[in-house]
């Protein structure tokens, strides 16, 4: 429970550190869904928790007919570790990798990463806004996507998660960067609930009433029970996962701190120079090292300012050795 408390100390010293309020778009739900997708909110999602979603299968109740996997009508369920179901899910991130793949039908698959990890994301002809979005879209940059969750496990012990796109929008670093704050909150409380319901020691219905007096609400007492009984070391995996936001965070607040001053203009220094090197494919990052020396700036500041970029989003390495800057 302290390191609870901990990561929401850090969320609202990060909260306070970012530039106002942003107003990120929201998820917009298709009009010919219907009353069922209507309901089902696009979930906000480090990649850490995603990766480690599964299939959900939700028992029928009396009186119901159980779906075919094939009706298109029957939500796709996963469940995380953590307790969090979902269906949709919201994700701003940096597109890194782009691909058009498949034989027949034209399928794009992209490569988005937070700060905890990546997404695979893919868009068909059943996507077309999408489609022609990443047809056009240059890598590297922020975008805000909407999308549907996928499974597929092709044999036992093999499980690939993916998202499929629906909408998709070019934002900027800020937009990004509330995101990540704004989706850190919603983890820890969802963290701090699941340490609630493993100290009360309740399982099934006792946990899930135990849960909903706490005022958690139905459907995450219901995923967090649900991931006690079903997950392999669920308890395990939410210490990872704060972890995982622990360090999303500090490398904002860090990035923060570092934007006045001295280390500030060093830093703009170092940017200004990645930019200079860069021909459009990156900058081998042994040249870089050299020439900022070469003009007086420290290697271990150069290091930390890179390391900073990487954490932040700024900056990927599209091959081993080559850097290159987002945006």
């Amino acid at each position: 429970m302290d390191s609870i408390l901990v990561m929401r100390d850090l969320v609202q010293r990060t909260a306070g550190r970012t530039m106002g309020r942003t107003l990120i778009p929201k998820p917009r739900i298709p009009q010919e869904a219907g009353a069922l997708l209507k309901r089902e909110v696009a979930k906000r999602v480090f990649a850490r928790e995603f990766e480690a979603c599964r299939a959900l299968e939700m028992p029928v109740r009396a009186g119901e007919k159980k779906a075919s996997s094939g009706d298109l009508k029957t939500p796709n369920l996963l469940l995380s570790p953590s307790g969090l179901v979902l269906n949709r899910v919201f994700v701003v991130g940096v597109i890194t990798e782009l691909d058009c793949v498949g034989a027949q039908n034209e399928m794009w698959k992209a490569r988005i990463v937070d700060l905890t990890g990546a997404f695979t994301v893919y868009a068909g002809q059943y996507q077309p806004e999408a489609s022609i979005f990443f047809s056009t879209v240059e890598i590297p940059a922020f975008i805000a996507l909407t999308g549907k969750a996928r499974i597929y496990e092709p044999e036992p012990g093999s499980v690939f998660v993916s998202v499929r796109a629906e909408e998709v929008n070019v934002v900027d670093e800020e937009i990004r960067n509330r995101w990540v704050v704004d989706t850190a909150e919603q983890t820890v409380e969802r963290l701090e609930a699941f340490s609630d319901a493993v100290v009360s020691g309740y399982r099934d219905e006792e946990l899930r009433g135990y849960l909903l007096e706490k005022g958690v609400s139905r459907e995450l007492a219901e995923g967090i029970s649900l991931a006690l009984e079903r997950a392999r070391a669920p308890e395990e995996f939410a210490k990872l996962l704060g972890v995982s936001v622990k360090e999303a965070l500090q490398a904002l607040e860090f990035d923060s701190e570092n934007s006045s001053g001295a280390d500030g203009d060093r830093k703009e220094f170092v940017l200004e120079l990645l930019r200079e090197m860069d021909e459009g494919k990156g900058v081998d990052y042994a040249a870089f090292l050299e020439v900022a020396v070469s003009r007086g700036v420290p290697e271990e500041l150069v290091e930390d300012v890179i390391r900073s970029l990487f954490a932040g989003g700024q900056c990927y390495e599209p091959r081993i050795g080559i850097i290159r800057l987002v945006g």
